[in-house]
């Protein structure tokens, strides 16, 4: 089975997924499923991502001789293994022995649950549907996690309930990777050009995700008032895209913005292009896979191979936490959609926070 692009938006990104089996036909009830997505407008990576899993679902379902109307818990937890270890006689015993990590394929499940959902909506007779009947009667009851400031007006029910469908691997917390400063100078310092330097210099001062920054546009900046608009837009030629579709207006920093300044004049120049990044050799607008050529190049300029674009957001986020910055203002700065999404991810604290904020308690005594 494979996934198939079939439509583009009118600037070539690919918009539209399909499943085919092995003679190259249709998958009907999960190409269904990824016109309904798409018919309530889901962003355009959840419908691809939807796509891969329901693929890999499939062929799950082709090699354990199986059909939709034969899911049960136990299947799924059957399929959770199948998609994590790539052989029957290999158990993982840490999460990063597995081919897929556990976060993935809990949206793979999740996804599943989705797809046994939008199924069973359409009738009894539909297949699928009595394998949604059969998840729904071991279905769980959980209280919701993240309670905001409505649930507790009027004495609400702070704690809704809310079913899932099927089993859950367990969350791992993960370490973020972070950069010291002089890990961020030295990165900056093997940059070849004022195009690179600003590539890194927005994702460190501003914390944008890389599909922000390969779709900035110059309307987007507003030199006299130092401050950047992200935009969520659909139709970015080189594919780039702001996840979540939020969009919101940031500041950014003087020097950022002198840097901007010095790249259009010494760099760009008379290029006729709406994007700021773009690729020097094709004046084409810069894609992912540009982006990651210049990050591969700088880890080896810097002998650190374990960062990425998104490892100086994650860096930008703990300096500003450190620093006393709201974390609501932060959750506003970084575009997410829940403030929770912040506190869940950035309230970590490493040995040195711990260090620090017992000496400022007066817990212990700072060495002389």
């Amino acid at each position: 089975m494979r996934v198939q692009i079939v439509g583009r938006t009118e600037t070539g990104a690919p918009n539209r997924w399909a499943v085919l089996d092995d003679d190259d036909r249709l998958v009907s009830q999960v190409n269904r499923y990824l016109e309904y997505l798409r018919s309530i407008e889901r962003p355009d990576n959840t419908v691809r991502a939807a796509a891969y899993d329901l693929r890999a679902y499939c062929e799950f379902l082709l090699d354990t001789e199986r059909d939709f109307d034969d899911v049960t818990d136990e299947v799924l937890a059957f399929f959770a293994r199948w998609y994590r270890h790539p052989a029957d006689n290999v158990t993982a015993i840490v999460d990063r022995a597995a081919a897929r990590a556990r976060s993935s394929t809990n949206r793979a499940l999740a996804t599943i649950s989705g797809f046994y959902r939008y199924l069973g909506s359409l009738g009894e007779d539909i297949v699928g549907a009595g394998g949604l009947r059969r998840l729904q009667q071991s279905s769980q009851t959980y209280r919701r996690s993240r309670v905001t400031v409505i649930d507790n007006v009027g004495r609400a029910n702070r704690h809704r309930q809310r079913s899932r469908l099927g089993p859950r691997l367990p969350r791992t917390q993960q370490r973020l990777k972070l950069l010291t400063i002089q890990q961020v100078h030295s990165i900056l310092m093997e940059c070849r050009d004022r195009r690179d330097r600003l590539l890194i210099m927005l994702a460190f001062t501003t914390g944008m995700r890389v599909g922000q920054i390969l779709g900035l546009r110059h309307e987007d900046i507003d030199t006299r008032g130092r401050t950047i608009r992200i935009e969520a837009r659909d139709d970015n030629s080189n594919g780039a895209r702001s996840k979540g579709r939020k969009s919101g207006t940031i500041p950014m920093t003087e020097q950022v913005n002198r840097l901007y300044i010095d790249y259009m004049h010494e760099e760009y120049g008379y290029i006729d292009s709406p994007f700021v990044f773009i690729n020097f050799d094709t004046l084409k607008p810069m894609n992912y896979s540009a982006a990651d050529s210049i990050i591969q190049r700088l880890r080896r300029k810097t002998g650190n191979y374990q960062w990425s674009i998104h490892t100086l957001r994650h860096t930008f986020v703990t300096l500003s936490r450190r620093a006393g910055v709201p974390i609501d203002v932060i959750s506003n700065l970084v575009l997410h959609k829940n403030i929770q999404t912040t506190i869940d991810m950035y309230s970590h604290l490493d040995v040195e926070d711990l260090r620090r904020i017992l000496i400022e308690h007066g817990a212990w005594e700072e060495a002389a």
